[in-house]
């Protein structure tokens, strides 16, 4: 099964262009990654200062044997100048629901990270999935998924490649001694990613009475998490 990491960085403020030359870097390095499947790159949009970086793997397999040479996490940390505020956040996850609009390009984008009730996890994607389905019927969005998965452990509990141990819609094990921040921190995560090829595609997914329905309803049942962004061209990455 496919596995789809996503990488986090925020930048120190005044490395902006340190940080996207290094951003680049990791693009062009990533690439020649074997089983690589695809690598998709943004950042924020504003002044945050922040990266989100996508890399989907042929399997876990294929990620624990190259992620300390190919991982962004890893390669963002292996500059030689300082240049995130603190280590990047990393999640593993895999998809459940998948969109593109042929012809439509991404030019503004969003990702929804929510922690979700254990015990919600499965009416959580359903509800999703099927709010989900039901915008992308109208020319809004131009791709879009919805992953699942958890946090990266803090310490691998086997250093072992042949046999890489995930752990799909459980907790994760390095959020079992951190302080509550809370209630759903052990939930399964789940990422959204929505892009539009317009401003005004933007405007009217939002708000769509279809969205603000699943929204509430998420909130209701977990914590959520948005991310404004833009991808990052393939001139720039």
């Amino acid at each position: 099964m496919e596995l789809l990491v996503i990488t986090l960085a925020q930048i120190l403020p005044g490395k902006e262009a340190d940080g996207l030359a290094r951003i680049k870097l990791i693009s062009n390095t990533v690439r020649a990654a074997p089983g690589l499947v695809t690598s998709l790159f943004y950042r924020s949009r504003g002044d945050d200062g922040y990266y989100l970086m996508l890399t989907t793997w042929e399997n876990e397999a294929f990620w624990w044997q190259a992620q300390e040479r190919y991982g962004p996490r890893q390669l963002l940390l292996a500059s030689p100048t300082e240049l995130v505020t603190a280590p990047p956040e990393q999640w593993f996850m895999h998809y459940t629901w998948g969109y593109s609009r042929p012809g439509a390009k991404p030019l503004l984008a969003a990702a929804h990270l929510a922690t979700i009730r254990p015990e919600q996890a499965e009416l959580a994607q359903r509800g999703w999935i099927e709010s989900l389905r039901r915008q992308a019927v109208q020319p809004m969005l131009a791709f879009a998924f919805l992953a699942r998965g958890t946090k990266e452990p803090a310490v691998r509990p086997n250093p072992d490649p042949a046999h890489p141990p995930l752990y799909p819609g459980a907790a994760s094990p390095a959020l079992a001694g951190s302080p509550a921040e809370s209630p759903y921190q052990h939930g399964p995560i789940f990422l959204n990613l929505l892009s539009w090829a317009s401003e005004a595609d933007r405007e009217d997914f939002y708000a769509h009475p279809n969205y603000k329905t699943i929204r509430r309803f998420l909130g209701g049942i977990g914590t959520m998490q948005t991310l404004a962004l833009e991808p990052l061209d393939d001139e720039e990455a």
